[in-house]
């Protein structure tokens, strides 16, 4: 390819914003930072993740070649590198504590090898400036939007790139009606519940009941808002399937009292749902969870074996 006759491709003026989406998709709220210019930022870097990732987009607009593209990435990526240096002070007390091992700058395209090369240089340049906040072992990537394929794919389907949806708005009232309207749904969860009174007298199992009904009422409004976001309602569909097979065979086999093999489950699932489904959120993920666990106490496959 001859850079210098190739045509550079306008990328829009979104790709920051898509970049960011895309991002918050992937990591929980609590586990990226983002830092606009007008709050303090223009330090060489535009948020970072909690896994020592730090990210800076940048789409330029003007390059009339392939060629001209690639040197402003490189003065992009020698300006930005020298800032970590320039505003270290800043960056120490953004950071706060946090140590960055990798560095991505994010564009639409690149389309040169050495720009890779350069990156390697500029790694090692920012290794030798002495920073607290740079790990021995830092390093540059270039990266661009088809790196992260699942997101992506999910933003170009539904417009977005954020797995954002309100709370659910379930009250505790609307079990009453959920237990006339199915009353043999219920019946099922009573007859689970009760096999918790035998090794738990006092338990408070109407309360217990109401609790998952709830749970589960949530459960259904999360997953209905979760339709606009395919890639994410399908993995969780995938992991449930996956842990309704092996739940089968547990209900089996199990001597494990109830009430802790309950316990165990609704933490377990959350854990595999926050571990195995992009974009999820923690709060989501413990709503499922909780909520899911309602939904196989009053169906299968979760079932108690008598004590012996």
């Amino acid at each position: 390819m001859d850079l210098d006759r190739q045509p550079a491709m306008d990328p829009g003026s979104a790709f920051e914003q898509t970049c960011w989406n895309i991002l918050r998709r992937r990591y929980p709220p609590e586990k990226l930072a983002y830092i606009p210019a007008e709050m303090g930022g223009d330090c060489g870097i535009e948020g970072y993740s909690t896994d020592g990732i730090a990210y800076q987009c940048y789409a330029d607009r003007d390059s009339l070649t392939l060629r001209h593209r690639t040197d402003k990435q490189k003065g992009k990526l020698y300006d930005d590198t020298v800032k970590l240096k320039k505003y270290a002070t800043r960056l120490e007390g953004v950071l706060n504590g946090l140590i960055i091992q990798h560095y991505f700058l994010m564009v639409p395209e690149y389309h040169a090898a050495d720009l890779i090369s350069y990156a390697h240089d500029r790694a090692a340049a920012v290794r030798g400036y002495g920073l607290s906040f740079i790990s021995d072992n830092f390093a540059i990537h270039i990266k661009t939007l088809q790196d992260y394929p699942a997101e992506l794919r999910a933003a170009l389907k539904d417009g977005a790139a954020k797995a954002s949806i309100p709370p659910p708005s379930i009250d505790i009232a609307e079990v009453v009606p959920f237990q006339v309207e199915k009353p043999q749904l219920v019946t099922v969860i009573e007859g689970k519940l009760a096999s918790i009174r035998s090794r738990n007298p006092n338990a408070n199992l109407d309360a217990l009941r109401d609790r998952f009904i709830h749970a589960f009422l949530q459960k259904e409004e999360v997953m209905a808002a979760l339709r606009e976001w395919p890639d994410t309602w399908e993995a969780i569909e995938r992991r449930r399937q996956l842990r309704e097979e092996y739940l089968e065979l547990e209900s089996e086999l199990s001597p494990d009292d109830p009430k802790s093999r309950i316990l165990v489950l609704v933490k377990t699932y959350q854990a595999e749902l926050e571990a195995n489904v992009a974009g999820l959120r923690e709060p989501d993920a413990q709503r499922v969870a909780m909520g899911q666990v309602g939904d196989w106490l009053m169906r299968c496959p979760l079932d108690f074996r008598a004590a012996s």
